[in-house]
């Protein structure tokens, strides 16, 4: 395993969980163990009576870091070709994202632009989440989309392009998602080839936070009273603050955000990205049109999907969305960048107690965190602190 991935991102519990790591380790020695980063297998050989830990690591081409999204301090947002407010069409009008990312796939796939689809689902005998890979319009429609529970969906990429054949593969999943796809694309790498020809296309739902699965029996089940199989979906309700979880009767609940913070998962408080602005598609509620869910293009290949989608009569689209509350969105942002700056210094500091020369870096990072103005001049002869600033 890549000491980056360890110190960087494993050890300050910044890990996305989206799962590129585990798909991409041409060793298969990572696994998910139900932690907040995956886990690495060691591997033992025998000599005579002897057990020798292998180190499987050390000669390796570290292909974890090339699709690791939490490595790269600062994604630059890719800029928006179309921002409007969509909805279904057809037999069932509705404004709910998945239904509308449905639609967008199900029209792509009719059209032969996708030849499959790896996207997040739940069970729904067990209804634990899963990454799903669908290669129908049935399997597509079937699905329940994204439950803003987590599973590493992309630990299902070997999956869909080597099991499955899949040359012209859409990946719906969160931000993190789709900034683990971009940084894959971005790699130089001949022997990643093969992932990179095979993913045709992004697709993000906003997303303030995903939950560990352990929220439906303990809180929804436990504290809620709420029978399991009685959970069709949970939505998330930036606006309002919510966490809604729809029933199979048509009734909801509306359950306050604070009352679940503690089955987030760590890694999504210094996520930097709530409109999914490394997908080419992003779909949700904020600054849409009443009776519309917001969809942002980012590509040609975005524009492409939707435009197909239209055209089929499976999505409505109008130009009409509150800019202002997109950006209003946006401002958690820079506070999670303000976070993870924090994390930075933390890590310089420790770097710092080895190596002296490293504490003048420390303090212009804390002066530019604080924003700490040093006097032009300084009236040394009345200052008696030998504090090193002079």
């Amino acid at each position: 395993m890549s000491e980056r991935v360890e110190s960087k991102v494993w050890a300050l519990e910044k890990c996305s969980g989206c799962g590129m790591c585990v798909a991409l380790c041409s060793k298969g020695m990572l696994y998910w163990d139900e932690v907040d980063h995956p886990a690495r297998e060691l591997r033992e050989k025998r000599l005579g009576l002897s057990r020798l830990t292998l180190d499987s690591c050390t000669f390796c081409q570290k292909f974890c870091e090339e699709g690791c999204p939490r490595l790269e301090e600062e994604w630059t947002a890719l800029l928006p070709r179309h921002l409007v407010s969509a909805r279904t069409m057809g037999i069932v009008k509705s404004d709910e994202p998945n239904d509308v990312i449905k639609n967008l796939l199900v029209a792509a796939l009719s059209a032969g632009l996708i030849d499959g689809v790896l996207m997040m689902d739940m069970n729904p005998w067990t209804l634990e989440p899963e990454a799903r890979v669908a290669t129908s319009v049935r399997e597509i429609v079937d699905s329940l989309g994204g439950q803003y529970l987590w599973t590493p969906v992309l630990s299902a990429l070997n999956q869909a392009i080597f099991e499955g054949g899949l040359c012209n593969l859409v990946i719906v999943g969160t931000p993190c998602v789709a900034e683990a796809v971009r940084a894959l694309r971005s790699s130089d790498n001949e022997r990643l080839r093969p992932y990179q020809d095979a993913i045709r296309l992004t697709i993000a739902s906003f997303c303030t936070g995903v939950y560990f699965p352990t929220l439906v029996n303990d809180f929804l089940t436990g504290e809620m009273g709420l029978a399991p199989h009685s959970v069709k979906r949970l939505m998330a309700n930036p606006r309002a603050g919510k966490l809604v979880a729809l029933l199979w009767d048509g009734s909801s609940k509306e359950i306050p955000v604070e009352k679940v913070e503690k089955y987030t998962r760590r890694g999504c408080a210094v996520c930097d990205d709530y409109l999914g602005e490394s997908a080419d598609i992003a779909v949700g509620t904020v600054g849409a049109k009443d009776g519309y869910c917001t969809l942002i293009t980012r590509s040609q290949v975005g524009d492409i999907c939707l435009q197909n989608a239209v055209n089929f009569g499976l999505v409505e689209t109008v130009d009409e969305v509150d800019e202002v509350a997109l950006a209003k969105a946006k401002e958690e942002k820079e506070r999670r960048e303000r976070a993870q700056a924090f994390d930075k210094l933390l890590v310089l500091a420790l770097d710092a107690l080895g190596d002296p020369r490293k504490r003048a870096e420390i303090r212009q990072e804390y002066v530019r965190l604080y924003e700490i103005e040093r006097p032009a001049e300084r009236e040394k002869e009345r200052c008696y602190v030998t504090c090193g600033g002079c």
